[in-house]
């Protein structure tokens, strides 16, 4: 494929023909797809900066979602070194759970929980069971941390509260018979 060169756009030099639509197709959702190695993240970088110096979007309008922290950092450099540091910052860009993270800290009051909440991984979690059991007194070979986990787990995907779990009887009736 032919390389694009512009004057109006630097972030378009060195692009091919496909990636050089890519960036300029600005109207709607886009998909990009090729293998690895191929320049889809200079793509994206590229068409996030085209979005924000067109004046397309502003970049808290923006919300792109990465694999990994590293790539997002990585990528809002790049957008930084591109159209400057200011505007970069204002993009939402991060992983899934980061910029979500984000969204629930920014609007928990709307569901009445404070913003300063901690998100617990599996181990952070497990721990917290192991010494939940030790404080009440519990026999920690009965309730192991992964059976316990695992049946809330399944209770959450249930969309069973614990209240209504404490009332069936036939999930307290498994939970007595499992220990």
């Amino acid at each position: 494929n032919e390389l694009v060169k512009t004057p109006a756009s630097p972030w378009l030099d060195g692009l091919n023909t496909a990636q050089s639509e890519a960036v300029k197709t600005l109207d709607g959702p886009l998909l990009v797809l090729s293998g690895a190695g191929t320049g889809k993240t200079r793509v994206l970088t590229s068409r996030l900066a085209e979005l924000v110096a067109s004046g397309t979007a502003k970049p808290w309008n923006i919300l792109a979602v990465t694999f990994t922290n590293k790539a997002a950092r990585e990528m809002k450099a790049r957008i930084g070194a591109l159209v400057g540091e200011g505007e970069a910052k204002n993009l939402w860009m991060g992983t899934f759970h980061s910029v979500f993270a984000r969204i629930l800290r920014a609007e928990a009051h709307h569901l009445g929980y404070p913003n300063n909440f901690t998100i617990y991984d599996t181990d952070d979690s497990k721990s917290l069971l192991r010494s939940i059991v030790k404080e009440m007194g519990l026999d920690e070979t009965a309730y192991k941390a992964n059976t316990v986990y695992n049946r809330i787990s399944a209770a959450k995907n249930r969309l069973i509260s614990w209240q209504a779990y404490l009332a069936n009887g036939e999930l307290m009736a498994d939970d007595a018979s499992n220990l």
